[in-house]
Formats: structure tokens, sequence, C-alpha cells
């Protein structure tokens, strides 16, 4: 960790302190490293939804009129936020939902090919090996390397899978697995220059990494905002190219059936409680007042920090590449020898620190999510409490 690193944690313990205690409602008797799979929104998130509740409850008919605006007014500030024009975002509930519309919604043929990587989510993979399996389609996969060192090598891995039937292209942003940052503009070109469709999961993405939608121009991009956004649950996205907007058919059938030349024909699902995406507004509106370069400085600081003291464990080896441009705020390590779902267990029943293992190519590994509402002091309490109990 270098010295920039140094000073932003200790000039800024106590400014992010406060943050913690006066904006969130986290359990202070738990240590919470898990918000890579769902992060807590803030007070005044919280706030906003459940006062958009009892409002719209109070007069649902009038209230629906009243909350139309606003949600559009959540789609531009969220597009504003990762780089794209308002006509380009749907708003979904999830990644999954999000994903489902181009894996269900574009035409594809026998003999067709998708190309991923071997360390796509769960769901996104059962997503796509479905569809292959409905149309008589081939799923290639590229062994993502657990070693990177430059986003060459990511881009050279991915071009090394394309085949003359390769017709889409599905890869993570950031990878749930490592926290991995790709090379987005330049996998997308790759995509692009061959053909494909490229589809991104980006549910870890918005919030963590800077975005530019519009300029990396993906087909699709999908991502979920109750992560690292922060916002309410059942807040996701979908940007649709324009490019691609008329080859992609809705997945929930209604009114989105006639002429539309915007994205938010895909939010169409019927009736459904929308306050949640008035606390989205107010979940971006909450990391801009902070500043949210300032957050991105002091999350890179926590994870190079964590990276650091990692090291100080017997036995444990870093995944998550050191270099930040390739990198967020997820650090993934495992520890040679040691029966990490045991020690997991461990952590949370005997010293209440929230962490998540799992394996990757039969390895087992702990992944760490640090956000500003962590601190060292919660990295220096895992790597003692993970030390004490390997001594």
């Amino acid at each position: 960790m270098d010295n920039t690193e140094t000073e932003t944690l200790s000039s800024d313990d106590q400014f992010w302190a406060e943050i913690r205690r006066n904006h969130f409602l986290l359990n202070p008797e738990v240590t919470f490293l898990q918000g890579g799979s769902v992060g807590p929104s803030p007070r005044p998130v919280v706030d906003k939804v459940t006062e958009s509740i009892r409002a719209f409850e109070s007069d649902p008919l009038h209230h629906q009129g009243v909350f139309h605006p606003l949600v559009q007014e959540a789609r531009e500030k969220l597009a504003a936020f990762v780089g794209a024009h308002p006509d380009r975002i749907a708003f979904v509930q999830n990644t999954t939902m999000g994903m489902s519309v181009p894996a269900q919604g574009l035409t594809f043929k026998a003999g067709d090919e998708v190309l991923m990587t071997d360390q796509e989510y769960p769901a996104v993979s059962a997503c796509w090996w479905y569809i292959a399996e409905r149309y008589g389609m081939t799923i290639r996969t590229v062994e993502l390397p657990l070693a990177i060192e430059s986003p060459e090598q990511i881009v050279r891995a991915m071009a090394s899978g394309i085949t003359p039937n390769t017709r889409v292209l599905v890869v993570s942003h950031v990878y749930w697995t490592t926290g991995l940052a790709i090379p987005l503009t330049e996998l997308v070109r790759l995509g692009r220059d061959h053909g494909l469709w490229v589809i991104v999961d980006g549910a870890h993405a918005v919030g963590m990494v800077p975005l530019r939608l519009d300029d990396a121009h993906p087909h699709c991009y999908i991502s979920s905002c109750h992560k690292w956004l922060l916002s309410a649950k059942g807040t996701g996205m979908l940007y649709v190219s324009d490019d691609a907007q008329d080859h992609v058919r809705p997945l929930i059938l209604g009114r989105n059936v006639y002429p539309n030349p915007k994205a938010s024909r895909f939010d169409m699902v019927g009736t459904r409680d929308m306050t949640p995406f008035l606390g989205l507004a107010v979940a971006i509106d909450f990391q801009m007042s902070i500043g949210w370069e300032r957050i991105r400085a002091y999350c890179q600081g926590l994870a190079g920090y964590l990276k650091e003291r990692v090291k100080r464990i017997k036995g444990a080896r870093v995944l998550t590449p050191a270099d930040p441009t390739l990198s967020g705020f997820i650090t993934t390590f495992t520890i040679d020898g040691a029966d990490l779902p045991k020690l997991q267990q461990q952590l949370w029943h005997e010293a209440r620190i929230e962490t998540t293992c799992f394996h990757i190519r039969n390895i087992p590994v702990f992944r760490i999510s640090t956000h500003f509402y962590n601190s060292r002091q919660d990295i220096d309490k895992l790597v003692s409490e993970i030390q004490k109990r390997l001594s």
C-alpha cells in the first residue's frame, strides 16, 4: 500500500466512523464484510421508501400519478451516474431478471455459440445454458486466469475462445469470484468487431468502478443497485443500446408491444411497487453528497489495506489483482491447508464477523467486501480472529 492510501485512511477515519454511526442501521455488534451479496441501505434511503409506501397507501390511485415523474427522475439520475442516456435505461428488479431480457428476447438458431468465462455468476450461467438447450446452441467457456497481470491478458483470453459460430459474448464487468475488473471498452470492442451480441453482467460494478456506458457501448449491461450503490432491495437496471433495442423482445408483454423507442418498455411487469426506485434516487444523492470519488478512494484504500494485512496470515494467498485498475472493493484470498467453511462459521458464531466462503476451481476462498461503512478496525479484527483460530 502506497503513502497516498495510508494518508487517505488515517485522515478520514473519524469522518467515515461518523457516516456509519449517523447514516446506517447496521448492528454495531456485527462486523459486516458481506456487502457484495447485498448492501445495507443508508437511513435516507430507508426513510424515503418507508415514507413513500405510507403516502402511496393513503391514496394509491392519486400517488400512482405522483410517483411516475419521480421514477423518471430516478432513471435520469441513474443514467447520469452510469454515463448513459435515460432512454437506454430500463428498471428491473435485479441482475438475474435483467439478464433474462436479452437471453430470452434475442433470436438464435441451432449451432450458434455463447462465449463466457468459467467464473460467471451461477444464475447467469444457468440462464444461458437454458437458452442454449432451447435453441440447440453450444456454450464455450474460457478459463479466466487467476493471476491477472494486465488488461491485455484478459482480452487475449476471451479472443482465444471466439469461433465463426460465436454469436454472443457474456462477461462480467467485475467478477463476483475474485473482484477482477475487466477492461470493459476493449472487450466490448472485441465482441462488436466480431459481430457478437455483447451482454455484460455489471452486478458488482455500479457504485464500485467508473462507468461511461454510452462510451463503452455494450449491447446490454445489467446491474443490481442494492449491492454497491446501496439502493433499496429490488432495484436493478438494464442498459440497452440503440442498435439492440429493435432486436430484443420484451420479457413481459403488455402496452410495450406497441412502438416505443425507449428502453423503458423493458420495465413492464404489470402492477408493482415502485417505491424502491424512489429510494434509488436518494441512494445516488446520498453518495454524491459525500462525493463518489472520495468514497471510491477510501474504499480502494481499504481494499489495499486488507490485501496487505492478509499477507500476515500464514499460508494466505490473495487472488484479487493488486493493481487498482483491475480490481475494486472485493478482496478474495485462500489459506493453504485451512478449513475455510469451518472457519467462516467460527468467525460468525464466535466473533460476529459476516463473510462468505466458496470455491473457485476447487480452491476454497474467502471473499471480503469492504465499503465506506467499514473501517481498518474491521479488517484488523478479521485478520486477528483468523490468525487466532489458525494458531
